[in-house]
């Protein structure tokens, strides 16, 4: 309500005069609805007024401008580092607002900070599937997604998206899945396809759902955790330190590395891309399946 009614004043200050059914069929409410943010408009002091006739209509003072004396200049810096860094995740129809407040509380604002969570060379195909994930979960939509999830399994899948998270350099989407039965989240890079069903389902609040690692759900975030140490070698220390926690130099330049793992399919294959730069040094249970998989694909070639 509170996003409709500054909506309603922005309009009001762009327009002459607009009428009742005009703001109703905008907003997609009723008439007697607006003319109650009319009334609260009024309450709090936005010189709002009528006129009937046929002429009439609704109108705003044009001298009016917000008052935007009431916030201090670390609450406006405050209010715009929140809403430019959300910026960088939306599109170009939702960024219209932000800058229009970027104007109403000034130019004392500096940027100190500048953050891109889209990839270099970012697709419109991601962006489309951005959208319509967004508009899946704002009007609170069904999709059908197809995933590929850890254990190698690519499947159609019912889902109502709840949230978008960003976590460790990757986007994922938490959501109820109905093959599941259960809460998961779904990393966007393994969507394949993505398709807007016309069920909906009724509002539920999630909270905060981002409290231990994500993966596919459940299944990761609760399976059997390996403990893997791992040494690499100054070749790659570049992507050690970009991809892995917890990374040691050792006197001769070579790194080492110790984490758990909780998705073995996926270690290995990143593991392998390291090539000849990387060496699992324990468990040997780890150690073995690194070397198996090494000769499997030999036999490929």
């Amino acid at each position: 309500m509170v996003d409709r009614l500054f909506q309603i004043v922005y309009l009001l200050m762009e327009k002459p005069r607009m009428t009742a059914k005009e703001l109703a069929e905008r907003f997609e409410v009723s008439e007697r609805t607006i003319y109650r943010d009319l009334d609260k408009l009024t309450l709090a002091g936005i010189p709002v007024y009528t006129n009937q006739g046929r002429n009439g209509g609704i109108s705003i003072l044009p001298d009016y401008v917000l008052d935007k004396a009431v916030l201090t200049v670390e609450e406006k810096s405050k209010i715009l580092e929140a809403l430019n860094a959300l910026g960088e995740v939306v599109f170009e129809d939702e960024k219209t607002a932000t800058e229009k407040l970027q104007d109403f509380l000034g130019d004392e604002y500096q940027d100190w900070i500048e953050i891109e969570f889209s990839s270099w060379g970012n697709s419109k195909a991601d962006g489309e599937m951005f959208r319509q994930i967004k508009d899946a979960i704002l009007q609170r939509r069904y999709l059908e997604i197809t995933y590929s999830g850890y254990k190698q399994v690519t499947l159609r899948r019912k889902i109502k998206p709840l949230k978008l998270c960003f976590k460790d350099q990757a986007w994922y989407l938490y959501a109820y899945c109905c093959l599941r039965k259960d809460y998961r989240f779904f990393k966007l890079k393994r969507i394949s396809e993505i398709k807007m069903l016309d069920s909906y389902f009724a509002k539920e609040k999630t909270g905060k759902v981002l409290k231990g690692n994500c993966g596919e759900g459940k299944e990761a975030n609760h399976g059997t955790l390996i403990h893997v140490k791992l040494l690499i070698k100054p070749q790659m220390a570049f992507r050690a330190y970009d991809d892995l926690p917890n990374v040691t130099a050792t006197e001769t330049g070579e790194l080492i590395c110790e984490i758990d793992v909780t998705e073995m399919e996926w270690f290995l294959s990143y593991v392998l891309s390291y090539g000849p730069y990387i060496r699992v040094i324990e468990p040997d249970e780890v150690k073995e399946r690194v070397k198996q998989a090494i000769n499997e694909m030999g036999e490929i070639y």
